[in-house]
């Protein structure tokens, strides 16, 4: 994947000095919650997730994550990624997760503009799914500023209603 750039941020590959910046991110409340195979009981676990992120890039294969870097202070403040849907088969799932800190500034709803298309094309796929707890405002918010429609008002998926979303 060569870079991605927005009017803020940069879309890139992990590399392993990432891992302690990563490590922090997702131990917040929301990522913990919302996205706990993203929240790392140390920063082992962590560092172990982003080197199978950095061999997948190598294979050109899907599940990938990449890290969101915001340009203007090269800081890392969170993560987007894509693979196979847990609610709808044969379907792709965008994942994106903003630092705690970040919140509140659109970067989600930028960076969910600028990878969905290249997920498209990168991947070939006609469509691409989100999928949001019911109770969680913000990035549903985030993913209609991205051009993503909401497709089914409230699902079913472990224990939780969730709001699904796609990008056509």
């Amino acid at each position: 994947m060569n870079e991605i750039f927005t009017q803020n941020l940069i879309i890139r590959e992990f590399n392993i000095d990432d891992t302690n910046a990563y490590y922090k991110n997702n131990q917040d409340g929301q990522i913990k919650k919302y996205m706990p195979n993203h929240s790392h009981d140390d920063e082992n676990e962590a560092r172990k997730e982003l080197e199978e992120n950095i061999a997948n890039y190598a294979e050109t294969e899907m599940p990938v994550h990449f890290a969101i870097v915001k340009a203007d202070i090269n800081a890392l403040i969170g993560h987007i990624g894509i693979g196979d849907s847990e609610i709808i088969e044969n379907a792709y799932e965008l994942c994106c997760g903003i630092s705690r800190d970040y919140r509140g500034h659109n970067y989600a709803a930028e960076a969910l503009r600028a990878f969905a298309p290249w997920c498209k094309s990168a991947f070939n796929i006609d469509k691409i799914y989100a999928s949001v707890n019911s109770e969680n405002i913000a990035p549903r918010k985030a993913l209609l500023n991205a051009g993503f429609s909401l497709c089914g008002e409230k699902y079913e998926n472990k224990k939780e209603d969730i709001n699904l979303y796609i990008f056509i």
